[in-house]
């Protein structure tokens, strides 16, 4: 049996450099993209022990570059092998602290999250058709809901969370798997941006860890953890507006 190869977008650093130590650690291929070159080159040291990892791919990749998106995914196909798990993890946030509608923040979070997801399915669907292979979306359990201070960033992860569903049903019939991911809190240098204390955070090798059982081992649509946390948000994402809005006057968010 020939080993299995996962693409990680934004896999310099957070839960997508922690989920490639893990899948590396398991004896997969695995390949880390990421913009920042420089990122990209110390993720690499670090990933590599003092013995050369051959398992091991950075690839520069932009994602807001449907053309460089192309090349890339066709350069891994080609060169390296087949994808069995692409997980779609890179993403910009950009907390609101003063609620503020800034449309420069809109626009860069719409190229990243979206756009960027996009550009990436559009060619995964040519190659992986008919494999049985996994497109992965990382999303938010803030994308349940509207919040205070995420219009951009929950915007963009709803939207996330809509097209995960609506192609698992599409992309079901010409052989591709869907799934999203919702991770709680988990500390990275993305949420360090947060100046309110996060509920049950947990660590990038905790989400790492969940993400692998969850890609390898479990059928399951959604990924999500921890419990507690995600229990909470779908209650919340079911009451109605007039308790929801209430909640968060209580709260002195608005």
């Amino acid at each position: 049996m020939s080993t299995k190869i996962i693409w990680i977008t934004g896999g310099s650093s957070g839960i997508g450099f922690a989920t490639a130590k893990y899948f590396l650690n398991n004896n997969w291929i695995v390949i880390i993209s990421s913009s920042n070159s420089d990122k990209l080159k110390k993720a690499k040291e670090r990933l590599i022990n003092k013995n050369e990892n051959e398992n091991l791919f950075t690839l520069k990749c932009d994602i807001t570059d449907k053309n460089e998106v192309k090349k890339t995914i066709l350069f891994i196909e080609n060169e390296i092998g087949q994808i069995d798990i692409a997980l779609l993890n890179a993403a910009a946030y950009s907390p609101n602290k003063n609620q503020e509608f800034d449309i420069n923040n809109y626009e860069l979070l719409i190229d990243v999250n979206l756009k960027g997801t996009l550009y990436c399915i559009d060619t995964l669907k040519d190659v992986m058709k008919n494999r049985k292979n996994t497109i992965a979306i990382v999303s938010s359990p803030i994308g349940y809901r509207g919040w205070p201070t995420a219009g951009a960033y929950g915007m963009t992860k709803a939207a996330q969370l809509n097209l995960s569903e609506s192609l698992f049903f599409d992309f079901n019939k010409i052989g591709i798997s869907i799934k999203v991911i919702n991770p709680g809190f988990i500390d990275t240098e993305a949420t360090r941006l947060n100046s309110f204390k996060m509920p049950f955070l947990k660590s990038a090798e905790f989400a790492a860890e969940k993400i692998y059982k969850g890609l390898v081992y479990e059928s399951r649509f959604e990924i999500y953890f921890p419990f507690t946390i995600i229990f909470v948000v779908k209650i919340l994402r079911i009451l109605p507006y007039r308790i929801y809005f209430f909640l968060w006057k209580k709260l002195g968010k608005f």
